[in-house]
């Protein structure tokens, strides 16, 4: 008996050692892929809208998010995202739901659906309260403002440090979000509140030189844009920028109905804006009506008409020509305040982020219009900050034809920032043992091999890798005979890809097939290998180093890089634009407040100031010849054996960038005025015209 009960101890030993060993085999966290650590508790969350006043006064529109139907627990960790985007959106398709407070497919409850981009189930369920938050001047926050303004990261400060004295709070607070909302990020975090743990920023813009992309101005982002953000703004039903525009959800039932739609003004006009079909509060007898017929206090009325003092970003923004315009010089600082390039971008919030050691996880896409910005915020404040890197083959809006061209899924993207997001705040939030503070801080999707982790960026083992240009359009490692290309410039070049038109610049307009530049590039100059010998990988920042002159006085020049495939596609790989006036090269660490900060700006790529005074409008007078050396959108890609590498030098890239003034005055390719430049390219002892690519031997 004694002998039986010794085996059955024994086994339950041996059991209870199997079970453990296969929960802790079952514990994985690595990049884009998490188990054991979080698991789902909550499977519904209570909503409550409200106002938060701010010091100066102005009321800002928040949206709680807290998890339901789990374990019982007061308080949480909370994660925030601060959007000029409209926190939630009142639809009246899901009328019949309001009153109901019933689920819609949209994700919401009623007639009420959260911005898509914010809301986040997946951290509901683990145990995260989630607050959106709607900036000044947007959705159904009072007050105006100046986009990207230092007042967006005071205001986010109070908010965090508000959130922070809340019952449902525990006082752990981490923030989240792409573009706009990874700059508010920034802007908030600069402000250094004391309960802000960690923020987790997606393809985000940075300053001067992503509004002006290697100084022409990216006009086909940014009109589109200002249209888009004005009419969310201002709570319009209509289309614009593309796409359809719906009205921020009000904050206040004012009538306590339990609706929320009757809480918007009827659009007695039918034109998509209610603000305009009343004076009130101008004159108070003429004050808006409703569907259900009551009066009300008009608070989403009276907000929404702030927003009317809101500055449309493309009205300052197109006439800030340099790094240093000021808004004085623009006749804008009544309105707007002083500020300049240098005072208005997000870059110059590095030193104050870098001082608070704020752990930062940064996300860029290969095909984003920002990669060179995120690689520039990580490799700058990763000494100073926990700084995790993640770098995607996805465009701005983390879509991609890409993924499906290198026979990938296309879910790994959204499962995998869920995924990021989640192991980020767990551990900083939470406090989780889960290693991501201690795994190589770098991930790449290395497109022709997929992803893989390295400990810095750019590589130290990536050897730069100049491929010459030569005679009959080629390109080698090894210099050519000297000689030089004549090419007449093209002015109708134009880089829109596919149905949408889209393309990197364009950022929220989605490319379905991957781009085929074979047919463009027969308006440029190309310089092509011939077929490689064996597959070569390029992960880094391309330079073009090229020396040109042109008939005209100054020049645009857009650089491509693409794989020519054994069918003859040009996939296109990286791109950037160079106005050639800005030629010289400047001290990169200026590019941060001019300097003064002291801060050491990485990685040390080609830097051309950008100020006014840093502009040539006749640098190819005489017939100078000039050096153009500037580095393209960084990459990480696989040429593969018996295919070629491309590049394609355009003078124009109509409409995405205005033409230079120097070749076409009224920025119109068809114009019997324009000067259509012949544009020579160098290639000899003294002037070696190529590509410098940062090649990574197997």
């Amino acid at each position: 008996m004694h002998k039986f009960n010794g085996i059955a101890i024994i086994i339950c030993l041996f059991l209870s050692a199997s079970v453990a060993a296969a929960q802790t085999q079952e514990k994985i966290s690595r990049p884009l892929e998490y188990k054991g650590y979080s698991q789902k508790l909550y499977s519904d969350y209570e909503r409550i809208s409200k106002y938060v006043e701010m010091s100066d006064g102005v009321k800002l529109a928040v949206d709680i998010y807290l998890p339901r139907k789990g374990p019982e627990k007061k308080s949480f960790p909370v994660v925030m995202e601060y959007t000029p985007y409209s926190r939630a959106f009142a639809n009246a398709g899901f009328k019949p739901l309001e009153k109901t407070n019933g689920k819609n497919m949209l994700g919401g409850r009623g007639a009420i659906v959260p911005m898509p981009f914010c809301f986040d189930m997946n951290l509901i369920e683990r145990g995260y309260a989630l607050v959106i938050a709607d900036i000044r001047g947007s959705g159904a926050s009072f007050g105006s403002r100046i986009d990207l303004s230092p007042q967006i990261g005071k205001d986010g400060a109070e908010l965090i440090e508000w959130i922070a004295r809340q019952e449902w709070s525990d006082g752990n607070i981490g923030m989240k979000g792409g573009s706009y909302m990874a700059i508010s990020q920034v802007l908030t975090a600069a402000n250094r509140p004391k309960h802000l743990k960690c923020i987790f920023l997606m393809v985000y813009p940075f300053g001067y030189h992503d509004l002006y992309v290697g100084g022409i101005f990216n006009r086909g982002f940014m009109s589109s844009f200002s249209e888009l953000l004005w009419t969310m703004n201002m709570n319009e039903a209509k289309s614009a920028g593309g796409f359809p525009v719906m009205s921020s959800a009000p904050v206040d039932d004012e009538d306590g109905d339990g609706e929320i739609l009757d809480e918007i003004p009827l659009d007695l006009n039918k034109n998509g804006s209610f603000t305009d079909d009343y004076k009130f509060p101008e004159d108070p007898a003429d004050q808006p009506k409703y569907s259900d017929g009551f009066q009300r206090t008009h608070t989403f009325f009276l907000a929404t008409k702030d927003h009317e003092k809101n500055i449309r970003i493309i009205d300052w923004a197109s006439g800030a020509a340099f790094i240093d315009s000021k808004t004085e010089d623009l006749g804008v600082a009544e309105k707007l305040g002083k500020y300049d390039g240098y005072s208005i971008s997000p870059i110059s919030r590095i030193p104050e982020i870098m001082d608070s050691g704020i752990p930062v996880y940064h996300v860029g896409g290969w095909f984003d219009a920002q990669t060179r910005s995120t690689s520039i915020f990580y490799t700058t404040a990763k000494k100073t900050n926990p700084s995790k890197l993640l770098m995607l083959p996805v465009y701005h809006i983390m879509m991609s034809p890409y993924l499906k061209y290198l026979e990938d899924n296309p879910d790994m993207v959204s499962r995998g920032i869920k995924t990021e997001t989640l192991r980020f705040f767990d551990h900083y939030l939470k406090g989780v043992d889960n290693g991501i503070d201690r795994e190589p801080p770098v991930a790449l999707y290395v497109m022709g091999k997929g992803m893989r982790t390295e400990n810095e960026w750019p590589l130290q083992r990536a050897q730069d890798t100049k491929y010459f240009f030569a005679g009959g359009n080629a390109m080698a490692v090894a210099a050519g005979r000297p000689g030089k290309d004549v090419f007449r410039a093209d002015l109708s070049h134009d880089s829109s890809f596919g149905a949408g038109k889209g393309n990197r610049w364009k950022m929220y307009v989605m490319l379905y097939e991957v781009p085929d530049r074979a047919e463009f590039d027969k308006k440029t100059m190309t310089y092509t290998t011939a077929p490689l010998e064996k597959d070569v990988e390029v992960t880094g920042h391309p330079v073009m180093d090229i020396w040109v002159s042109s008939t005209a006085a100054d020049g645009d020049f857009f650089v491509f890089v693409s794989d020519v495939t054994e069918d003859g596609k040009a996939v296109l790989v990286t791109e950037q634009p160079m106005r050639a006036g800005f030629a010289g090269l400047k001290d990169i660490n200026k590019m941060i407040r001019r300097g003064e900060t002291g801060t050491e700006v990485l990685p040390k790529l080609p830097w051309h100031g950008y100020e006014k005074a840093d502009y040539n409008p006749n640098v190819f007078s005489g017939g100078k010849i000039v050096n153009l050396k500037f580095d393209l959108q960084p990459t990480s890609w696989v040429f593969k054996k018996g295919h070629r590498i491309r590049v394609a030098i355009a003078a124009a890239d109509w409409p995405t960038f205005p033409l230079n003034p120097a070749v076409s005055p009224n920025d119109n390719p068809a114009d019997p005025a324009n000067i259509i430049p012949d544009i020579t390219f160098y290639r000899d002892a003294e002037h070696q015209s190529g590509i410098i690519l940062p090649v990574v031997a197997e």
